[in-house]
């Protein structure tokens, strides 16, 4: 009589005996079948990775070219220079995107431009501008801020161009009232500068630290009163430095240029804040 050979079912108590040839080879041919099977392809990882490495040594290699004046003329509205002055400050105010300090910088940069430099400056502060650009990392692609600038990291900052300049076709609104307090401003200035140049009593001096911009880490300490006129203060700062002409100084705070002719009192500044001492070249 033959026998028959069976297989146990997955479901069955019984182990399985010895694989006749046929099954063996019916179970080695399954691994083939499997490796058959197509891979995931990885060509789609590469040209999703690709691009991202491309852009970032694209915002590695920023063109920057040299800071030159914006010109523009308005149209649909006349610009006065008050207005002017409210719309920039709620401007630099309101900026909730990119870093910070780029901003504060951007400001500096642009108040020497507003300005249009020191007596010694004979191109409306473009190249002390420019100097405070790069030694911040500051790109302007075009040249002209009113196109935007980027920050090291390749984070863009758009500047709109009356933020930038002045228009050429101002207006100058000049009211008795503002004549009025005009002189006023004068008067203060005067006095201001009258008090600065005097030697404060001893009760009246207190310590103002500064940040130089040119890399030394070590902060600057001068005695001072809160009514010193910033150009006495400057004065004061360089000599801490050991600067001599001619290398320039310049103090800001809260991201913008003090006016030499004013005080620490009348700019706003408090009592423990630290300066910037920018210094040029």
């Amino acid at each position: 009589m033959g026998c028959c050979l069976s297989t146990s079912s997955p479901s069955s108590p019984y182990t399985a005996g010895p694989a006749h040839s046929s099954s063996r080879a019916i179970n080695s041919s399954q691994p083939q079948s499997q490796a058959a099977l197509p891979r995931p392809s990885t060509h789609a990882s590469n040209q999703t990775d690709g691009p991202p490495t491309d852009h970032a040594h694209a915002l590695s290699r920023h063109i920057n070219r040299p800071l030159r004046p914006h010109v523009w003329k308005s149209k649909g509205r006349s610009w006065t220079g008050p207005e002017l002055e409210r719309e920039r400050e709620d401007f630099f105010h309101t900026r909730v995107t990119g870093r910070p300090e780029i901003w504060q910088t951007l400001r500096v940069a642009l108040d020497i431009l507003w300005t249009g430099g020191d007596d010694m400056d004979n191109d409306g502060g473009i190249a002390t501008a420019q100097q405070i650009l790069t030694a911040a990392e500051i790109t302007v692609p075009s040249g002209d801020l009113a196109d935007g600038a980027y920050d090291s990291f390749g984070a863009f900052y758009p500047l709109p161009e009356h933020i930038v300049s002045d228009p050429a076709n101002i207006v100058q609104a000049v009211t008795l009232e503002a004549a009025g307090k005009g002189e006023e401003s004068e008067n203060t200035k005067e006095v201001t500068i009258v008090e600065g140049n005097k030697v404060a009593r001893p009760e009246e001096k207190i310590s103002v630290k500064a940040r130089r911009s040119d890399g030394v880490v070590k902060d600057l300490v001068i005695k001072a009163s809160k009514k010193d006129s910033i150009q006495f203060l400057s004065v004061k700062f360089m000599e801490a430095a050991k600067l001599q002409p001619p290398k320039r100084l310049k103090l800001a705070y809260m991201g913008r240029l003090l006016r030499p002719s004013e005080s620490l009192e009348t700019e706003g500044w408090e009592e423990g804040h630290v300066l910037n001492a920018l210094i040029f070249d």
